[in-house]
């Protein structure tokens, strides 16, 4: 019984990430590695979703990595409330994917509208994004490409209007 609890434990934390609560990259990876084989089949409308946070190096060399931790955790917090029962991912150290499935175009745009307000009505969160809706035929990994391009647009963006921020 010990072993079994064990190996559960394991696959929890080989799956999760642990500071934000979300999914990570390794089940981000065996998730996109499933579509891809047509192990796995999605709905007709989807949507890809890339965040990535602004100013984190500053958080952290400024006010501490337990500050970074914190807008680390806010950031994840509100992808959950906007994406309840939805697959988000830690993608890597400041970055988040969402792969929305069976969500409209129409929904995917008024989510990520709301997820933008968060830029002027929050200063504990500042998040580039980009998405991609895409159907279920698509490759998911050009629907991918497409979210990450456009969040980096974004970010670019973000920085040209708010020099102040430093990048890291």
């Amino acid at each position: 019984i010990a072993n079994h609890r064990l190996l559960d434990q394991l696959k929890i934390m080989g799956s999760f990430d642990m500071l934000t609560g979300v999914k990570n990259r390794n089940a981000m990876n065996q998730r996109v590695d499933r579509i891809v084989a047509g192990e796995e089949k999605l709905p007709d409308q989807n949507a890809i979703l890339f965040v990535d946070l602004n100013g984190l190096k500053q958080v952290n060399d400024n006010k501490g990595h337990d500050n970074g931790d914190v807008f680390l955790k806010n950031t994840a917090n509100i992808l959950k409330e906007n994406f309840p029962d939805t697959d988000i991912f830690r993608a890597g150290g400041d970055e988040f994917m969402v792969l929305a499935t069976d969500i409209s175009k129409e929904e995917i745009e008024e989510k990520v509208s709301n997820l933008k307000s968060y830029r002027t009505k929050s200063k504990d969160v500042s998040f580039s994004l980009g998405y991609c809706p895409f159907d279920g035929t698509s490759d998911i990994r050009q629907a991918m490409s497409i979210a990450d391009k456009k969040m980096y647009d974004d970010k670019r963006l973000f920085y040209e209007q708010n020099p102040d921020y430093k990048r890291g």
